[in-house]
């Protein structure tokens, strides 16, 4: 019985590292940012300055819902991926769009988040580094707002 549970959990390891290997260089950063500002937000926690609870201490429910947020991060991804594939697929060309400039927004959007963590902490913040992040995540939502432009246009 062990041997079959060891054996299950090898081949679920295997299908997990497999995906993994196989993920593009934004992915990686995302994730990288997400660790970061989970572990940015923890030490908040851990110094009384968190602004996800009411006593500013750190709350098991509080740190829950941050690993939720960050799983439907990946969710919303991962959809974006698949977006992608079905334009490749119908298209007959690799096509990352749309993956690409969700991981960017994500990625400024949790950066901001760590900043903002860092900051309540008491560390300095370098400005041009916020105001770059703040440009990324405005481009984002930008070219999100010309989207939809264009596609009222079209129903029109």
């Amino acid at each position: 019985m062990w041997k079959k549970i060891l054996e299950l959990l090898a081949a679920a390891g295997g299908a997990v590292a497999s995906f993994f290997i196989n993920m593009p260089p934004l992915v990686w950063i995302l994730i990288a940012v997400m660790t970061i500002d989970y572990v940015t937000g923890l030490i908040c926690g851990a110094m009384g300055k968190s602004q996800k609870t009411e006593t500013g201490y750190l709350a098991s429910h509080a740190a829950f819902l941050g690993l939720l947020k960050k799983a439907l991060i990946l969710l919303v991804v991962l959809l974006a991926a698949l977006l992608d594939q079905a334009v490749s697929n119908g298209a007959g060309i690799q096509f990352e769009a749309v993956m690409g400039a969700t991981c960017l927004w994500f990625i400024a959007s949790e950066g901001m988040s760590i900043l903002e963590n860092v900051a309540s902490i008491g560390v300095p913040v370098p400005k041009i580094l916020l105001k770059l992040l703040e440009v990324m995540r405005s481009k984002g939502d930008v070219q999100e707002a010309k989207a939809d432009n264009q596609e009222e246009k079209e129903e029109e």
